[in-house]
């Protein structure tokens, strides 16, 4: 399975997740602004790394326009941010995706960090579901 791991980050907490996981699953990284719609074709599992900023996921909009060349694909959506995923702030960012792209990828949110402040809660191990789900997946 060729896997490809998209991120956006404007504070370096997406980025590490998503150099976690590229150290951890073979799969090409890219940051968002030099990953193509073009290029996903190649790829079997597109894995979106994004934070949210106020109710905002990032690269939402980019999963969007791109969902043509998606849809057939497996996805998932790895979100960061400091409020846990029950909270309604968390709840609302997620859906503003729309219901027909959600039902069809899988999604993760992972603890965040503001600035240089909650460097403890960005742990590598809160990528284990993660990993778990690429790898039944790949057998």
């Amino acid at each position: 399975m060729k896997i490809a791991i998209v991120y956006c980050s404007f504070l370096g907490t997406t980025k590490k997740y998503a150099k976690w996981l590229h150290e951890e699953v073979e799969s090409d990284l890219f940051g968002a602004l030099t990953a193509r719609q073009s290029r996903m074709d190649e790829y079997d599992l597109v894995l979106l790394c994004s934070g949210t900023y106020a109710g905002w996921i990032s690269i939402r909009g980019r999963l969007q326009r791109w969902w043509k060349t998606l849809r057939n694909k497996n996805v998932i959506l790895l979100v960061v941010g400091m409020a846990p995923p029950e909270d309604p702030q968390s709840e609302h960012a997620y859906f503003l995706i729309p219901e027909h792209i959600r039902e069809n990828i899988k999604y993760f949110k992972v603890p965040g960090k503001f600035g240089s402040m909650d460097r403890e809660k960005v742990k590598k191990e809160h990528l284990q579901p993660v990993l778990e789900h690429i790898q039944k997946l790949v057998k």
